[in-house]
This record gives C-alpha cells, structure tokens and sequence, in this order.
C-alpha cells in the first residue's frame, strides 16, 4: 500500500503525490551481507571470499546513490535486504581505532571504498532537501525516519564510533537534522540510558566489583566470589569491549553535544566516577598478572586500558561542559540560569570528590582551575572560595595517583609534580614514604606513589638495558626470581631503587601480592604479530638519507634505469665551434665590464651640508701619496713592473748628449738587482717601513694641531659664563670664528675622499 504522505516531491505514474513513495517501484537487487577481515591474509580462499563480498557491496551501493531521488527514498525504505547488509557493516566493520595493516594493499583500498560508500549511504537518508526540486517536508521525513526504522539509536552510536573520527563536521550536520526533524529519537535516549548503565554494571561485576547505582544507598565495596577467575581470553574479551563501549560513548557525546544533557540527567557522571574509581585497578592489575602466550598480547591491552580511561575522562568533560560551563557562556546576561549552572557544576564535582583515581586522571586531562576562571568571569555573584575545597581535593588526588609529568624546574625535588609539570609543593620532600607528609598524606596512601596505576609512565627500557636492571637487583637480593624482578620494574616504572626500597620495606604494590618471589623469567621469542622486525628490515626501516624514494633508491626501487648508470664522466662530443654559452653571458659582460673609469671623477659635486662625517675621523686613503692618475695607471701594476717604469722614466730624463758614466751604470745594475731580489719583499723591511710612516704621519699630525707650541693644542672657550652674566669680547670673537669656520674640515675629508674616488 502506498505510504499516506502530506508532500514529496517527485514524478509519480497519476500526479499524485503518495504514489512517489510505493513499494512496487523499488528494483529487485540483492545486497549481499559485510563480513568480517579476514586475520590471516595468507589464507587466500578466506580472503577471495572476503574481497569479493565487498566488492560486491561496493557497486551496490555505487548504483544505489547514483538513484534519483524518488526512487532512491522507494530502495531505501522498502528493501529489506540493503538494511540488513548495511547493519551488517555496522556490525562487523573494524573501528578506526583497530588496526588493518595485515590486509594486502589491494583489500585495504576496497575496503577504504566501501566505508565511504556507506557514510555517504547514511548521510543521503539524513538528508531531506537535495534540490529545490528534489526534497520532502520536514514532517514526512522524520515519519519516514522513525516509522521505516531508518535510524535508531545503536545505529546511531556504530556510525559515530565508525566515522565521527574522520567525517566530523559532516557526522555533526548529519545528527543534528536528524534529531531536529524527529524528536522522538531523544526520547529513545533516555530510554536507552538504563541499558548503558546496566552495561557498565556488568563489566564491573565481571571485575568482581558492586557499583553503586542512582537512587541506592552506597554499598560496600566487596569482590565477588571467583569473579575475577577468567581466563586470558575471557579476560580480553571484557577488557575489549569495555575499550569499544567507552569510545563510542565518547565519539557519540562529541559528535553530538546536545545528549550531554539526557545523560547529566540520569547522573551518568557519578556512575562514571565510581566506574573508574573501581574497575580500572583491578583491569590494570589483572593485565600484569595474567599469562599470555603472546607477549605482544599484554602491551596491546595495556594500550586499550589507557585509550578507555581517556574515552571515560572525555565522556565526563563533555557532559559537563556542554550542560554547565556552555550554558553559562550562552546566557551570560541572564543571572538565574548562570547561577543554576554553576550550582550544578559544583554540585556535580562535589560527588565525585571521593574518587581520587578519577580525579587525578581528570586533572592530568583537563584543568579544573581553567573552569574555574571561566564560572568566575562569567558571573560576578559566586566567589573563588565556593570552589577550593574541590580544588584541594583535586590536588591532594592528583599528588597521590597523578602521572607524573617531566618538571620545568629542579628534578632532584622527588615526588609527584603538579598538573603543568612543576614539582608539588604539597608533598615531603622525599615525595615518597614518611609517616606524615606536609601534604597530609598518611603513610598508607603514600605507598601508593610508588606505581602509576594503569601502567608505566616512562618507555620501557631495551633488552639489553632490561637485563642489566635485573643484574643489579639480583646483586643486591639473590633469593628473588627474575621473572618477579621484570614484573616490579615494570610495575615501579624501571627504578631499581624503588623496587629494592618496595621489597625490603614489604610494601608492594597489590598487583604483585601474591605473585612468587621465585617466578623466573620467561624467553622472549618472535612472533609475527608481536611488532618485532628482523634485522634487515630493522636496517631498512632505520635507514635515513636524503636520496630515499629516488630514481636511483635500489631498496625501494626495483626497477632502476640502467643507461643512467655510469663511471667518470661521460664521453660526450663537444663543438668547439658553438657559441651559445658565449652569447648568453655576454650582455652580462657588456653591462658591468665596459663601464669608462675616467667618467667616475667627471661628475663633481657640490658640498652637501647633509654629508655623512661617519667615517672622517678614519683617514681612508687621505694621506696616501698617490694621485687619481696613479690609482688608474700604476696602483694595480705587479712590483717587477712598476720598477721597469721607473728605470725607464729615469733613462727618459737624462739628455743625449750627457754620456752615462761608470756610477750610473753601477747604480742602474745595482737597483735592477734589487727589484729583482723585491719580488718577494722581506716581511720584516716591511714591518720597519710601515713603522716609519706611521712615525712621520704622527710628527706630522703633532705639528700642524700644535702650531710650534710644543705639541699642545690650542683651546678656545666658546662656552663662557653662565647665561644672564654676559659673555666677554674674547668668547664672543671665538665663537664667531667658530661660526666662520665651521664645517671646513668636513668639507676637506670630502674633497680628499673624492679625489680618491670614492664617490
């Protein structure tokens, strides 16, 4: 039967508007169903199989959003089998946080393809207005939506763990219309919420550990009988699904704020506080202390612990920043909302206060004082002592279970450090053990400043760096095993010094009790999963240089050509009688190397007052002898020749008729001996000649200042009396010669200085 519709826009057969929407014009396909990756890409039938239902799938749904509108709402709602295979994918499809390196390139492409076919899928069905010609009322879609079972809210969440990390912005459009156009959606929410919490109870009862529920009395906290005798496997599979619970949780709530209010309201915050407070130990615990035969296994789990407890942090910070501290900032103008939200703000983190591992892992995330400046800027009724007993136990929680961070200052403070890394001035100065802190910290709580609870905070150490810790340890307490000794190095953060300290003074953590002292150690062998490389690919991985990836990299390039390949030069034919090289570089020449020298002391310019005197007091080439002539002619000629133009200008200068006599002669022989032997001059007659001119310039120097009056200078006072006494003739008559002359030396330098060419 047709579906009975208010408007849709369409061609129908009749012109009537519901038959649009009919389920006789869907097209017979057959969707084939998403199956999970193969593990093993070795085993080639199992993944043939594999990339041939996603191929499958993949031109199934090319063909699907290729669809006119019309037609493409009649497919979607009324075929059964595109929603079974695409809650199919949802189902089996691995999330972006899991790794699929182990596919071959070929099935990691197709596979990349189909989630973007899905994504576009579901973002078209959430799309009720394509065109001003192609769209349906906002009434009827959310009909549709709701009644044909579109969407709901599981689904919901398996698209935002899929794709809320890389389609963000269009993930965030996509809910908001659809929980805009259908408010019914909200309403299953909270409808939902008793489930997510009864999720959680599970995984804490599974972890034999009693959650105090919303409404109750707070129970004690007691484990249950043989809860937390799982198996390695069973002990995974809680421990993974806990990490995909959480990060859905988390992608949901980012994706879209606005049901950060549905869960404030069944106070899934205090649910989520104690949640961590009591199953994260005992995950973290469990961890080391169980026996997997992959030693990969453990550091992969240890990485899915750490990745839930930011899931669980984030959750928390989005509920309450979206339903306090951004309803604060939106109605600033308006005082009774802001207090209400401040109220609330400090009434939520008044009940997680006795949550210590949660507020420390809060605070190494988020800083709670950043919220604070924010409430105390937004309002002006509410004042900062309202918020330092929270602070307080913020600090005494982070000083406690915090992870340490590398301090700014002086690192030999010991103990914890504070938030942004400065060391906690609230904790002894050992940080450590002590009957009682400054901080207030008794002795039973400062044991616990030994170990991180969800792993070590600094990298695990190398095999051979391992080895030698264990050395040292067994130096100093033979009786314990090796296996026990890497296990309290690994707890402790590898410090022999707090493990030794932790044993002699029986205070392990509870993660070791009850593990034997005598555990040996077990052999580490290679495994392909467990990440470990062989040494040539080791060498290739490690291998940096400037020429990778080019034409010539034989690591990673098989195929290199050859005639490029060649040793010494290349017997190319030249032609001597080609000019081009020739031709391009002589406009160069003819540019800067045909300039006249003579046009250079042409151009003679008049005294500028604005002449820079910087450099006046340094006699750049005013006291040499040379002249602008000899600059151009004899400055740049070799010793050897300027010698043979001297001898020459002196043979020029005697008459003919005066006949050379024998001390001439003797003369000339002995000063072309000389200049021959001044070829290379004699460093130290060098030395002597220049002292000589410097001793001249300065007898010179002394005379022209001093005038004959015996190398003093004379003064004349230009300065005078005091302003208002009057001024004596000889001051006047100085100060008018001052006057007179001024600028004159200036002028002098400039003339020198221009003479030698330098302007």
């Amino acid at each position: 039967m047709p579906v009975a519709l208010d408007k849709i826009n369409g061609p129908s057969e009749n012109g009537s508007a519901k038959s649009a929407l009919d389920p006789s014009r869907i097209e017979p396909m057959v969707f084939v169903r998403y199956s999970v990756p193969p593990s093993d890409p070795d085993n080639r039938a199992e993944y043939d199989a594999w990339l041939e239902r996603v191929n499958f799938l993949c031109d199934d749904l090319h063909w699907l959003l290729q669809l006119p509108h019309d037609k493409f709402w009649c497919q979607v709602v009324f075929d059964e089998g595109l929603h079974k295979a695409l809650d199919s994918f949802l189902r089996y499809c691995p999330r972006c946080h899991e790794n699929l390196e182990h596919l071959p390139e070929a099935g990691l492409q197709r596979q990349l393809e189909l989630c973007r076919l899905v994504f576009l899928t579901y973002l078209r069905m959430s799309t009720h207005k394509e065109s001003k010609d192609h769209f349906i009322t906002p009434e009827v879609f959310g009909e549709i939506l709701y009644k044909w079972f579109l969407f709901d809210i599981p689904k919901i969440m398996d698209i935002c763990s899929l794709f809320g990390k890389t389609n963000g912005p269009l993930l965030s459009k996509m809910l908001g219309n659809i929980f805009t156009q259908q408010p019914k959606y909200t309403d299953d929410l909270r409808e939902t919420m008793p489930t997510i919490l009864q999720v959680l109870s599970n995984i804490a009862a599974r972890c034999g550990v009693l959650l105090e529920t919303p409404g109750t009395a707070p129970q004690k906290l007691a484990h249950l009988e043989g809860a937390m005798t799982l198996t390695s496997s069973d002990f995974q599979d809680v421990l993974l699904y806990l990490s995909d619970t959480a990060l859905t949780l988390h992608r949901f709530l980012d994706m879209y704020p606005a049901a950060a209010s549905v869960f404030h309201q069944h106070n899934f915050c205090s649910v989520l506080a104690n949640f961590y407070e009591c199953v994260m130990p005992e995950l973290a615990a469990q961890i080391k202390q169980q026996d997997f035969r992959d030693p990969s296994t453990r550091k992969k789990l240890a990485r899915k612990l750490q990745q839930t407890r930011k899931s669980l942090v984030s959750v928390f910070h989005t509920i309450v920043q979206h339903v306090c501290l951004t309803s604060v900032l939106e109605n600033v103008n308006n005082e009774e909302v802001v207090t209400s939200c401040i109220e609330d703000f400090l009434h939520t983190m008044s009940t997680v206060l006795s949550d210590r591992r949660f507020l420390a892992a809060y605070e190494s995330m988020y800083s709670f004082r950043d919220n604070v400046d924010l409430l105390l800027q937004a309002s002006s009724v509410i004042e900062a002592s309202q918020f330092e007993y929270i602070q307080a136990a913020i600090d005494l929680a982070f000083a406690t279970y915090g992870h340490r961070k590398s301090p700014r200052g002086d690192t030999n403070t010991g103990g914890r450090t504070s938030p942004d890394g400065a060391p906690d001035s609230s904790l002894g100065a050992g940080g450590g053990t002590g009957t009682q802190t400054s901080g207030g910290l008794p002795d039973d709580f400062q044991t616990e400043d030994f170990y991180d609870d969800g792993g070590a905070s600094c990298a695990r150490p190398s095999d051979v760096e391992l080895d030698s810790l264990i050395s040292s340890v067994r130096d100093i307490l033979p009786h314990l095993g090796e296996g026990f000794i890497e296990l309290a190095l690994e707890e402790l953060g590898y410090n022999q010094e707090k493990v030794v300290s932790c044993i002699l003074e029986d205070k392990l953590p509870p993660s070791l009790v009850g593990v034997s002292i005598d555990l040996p150690r077990q052999e580490r062998a290679s495994h392909p999963g467990d990440g470990q490389l062989d040494e040539a690919e080791d060498l290739l991985a490690s291998r940096k240089n400037v020429f990778d990836n080019d034409e010539f990299d034989l690591f990673r390039n098989k195929t290199v050509d050859l005639s490029k390949v060649h040793i010494g030069k290349k017997n190319q034919w030249v032609d001597l009688d080609d000019k081009s090289t020739i031709q391009a570089v002589r406009a160069t020449y003819e540019a800067y190397g045909s300039r006249d020298q003579e046009s250079i002391y042409d151009n003679k310019q008049m005294y500028d007052d604005e002449y820079d005197d910087t450099y006046d007091s340094n006699a750049v080439g005013a006291d040499d002898a040379d002249s602008a002539d000899e600059l151009t002619n004899n400055k740049f000629l070799p010793r050897v020749l300027m010698d043979l133009e001297r001898k020459k200008a002196r043979n020029e200068g005697r008459t003919n008729d005066e006949a050379p006599d024998d001390n001439n002669i003797a003369e000339d022989e002995e000063g072309e001996k000389a200049s021959k032997d001044a070829f290379v001059a004699d460093p130290a007659k060098l030395r002597e000649q220049a002292e000589q001119r410097r001793q001249s310039q300065a007898a010179r120097g002394r005379r022209g200042r001093g005038g004959g009056g015996g190398g003093q200078q004379q003064s004349r006072d230009v300065k005078g009396a005091p302003k208002g006494q009057g001024q004596s003739s000889e001051v006047q008559h100085n100060r008018r010669v001052k006057q007179m002359h001024k600028g004159q030396r200036h002028r002098a330098n400039a003339d020198k200085k221009m003479s030698k060419g330098m302007f």
